[in-house]
């Protein structure tokens, strides 16, 4: 299930918070649950949250992401789109519709060697939430327009997803 995973910051020093996934999530993945409203609700950040404020294009003729943790259609384009635009700004991703679990900040793939879509997505979210002062990524746990069963498991913070050990 999803967890939160706290590193310092290499140039603030400052301790911070990552989410992660313990399983695979897109095409070819475990989609549990509580990985799948993650990525959705950080894809809901990216694209729509932060639409006018340094965030990124939905998917053409999209109007929004639901954060139900079902893999589907949307969740799919959502999940292509971001990897599309991190690839056209110069991100070495690998374009499989997929969101593997990071293993370190950081660290790139040891089997593609890109780096990680889903920790890509969550500085961007980070980085853009801190330049528009806004909220959204440091109180993803606590929001109330984040399911209860995302929010208790951002509760857990642990250091290597399931995937890995």
């Amino acid at each position: 299930m999803a967890f939160s995973f706290k590193y310092i910051g290499s140039t603030s020093h400052v301790e911070r918070v990552l989410y992660n996934l313990d399983w695979s999530v897109g095409r070819i993945g475990g989609n549990l649950r509580e990985d799948v409203m993650l990525a959705q609700a950080l894809l809901r950040m990216v694209f729509y949250e932060l639409a006018g404020k340094g965030g990124l294009l939905p998917p053409l003729g999209a109007d929004g992401i639901e954060v139900d943790g079902w893999i589907g259609p949307s969740t799919l384009r959502h999940i292509a789109q971001f990897q599309d635009q991190a690839i056209s700004l110069g991100q070495k991703v690998l374009r499989d519709g997929n969101f593997d679990p990071f293993r370190k900040v950081g660290q790139s793939s040891t089997i593609s060697h890109t780096r990680y879509s889903i920790e890509l997505l969550n500085n961007f979210c980070a980085n853009n939430c801190d330049t528009n002062r806004m909220r959204n990524f440091d109180d993803l746990p606590v929001r109330l327009d984040v399911p209860l069963q995302l929010r208790n498991a951002l509760k857990t913070v642990k250091k290597t997803a399931a995937q890995y050990q």
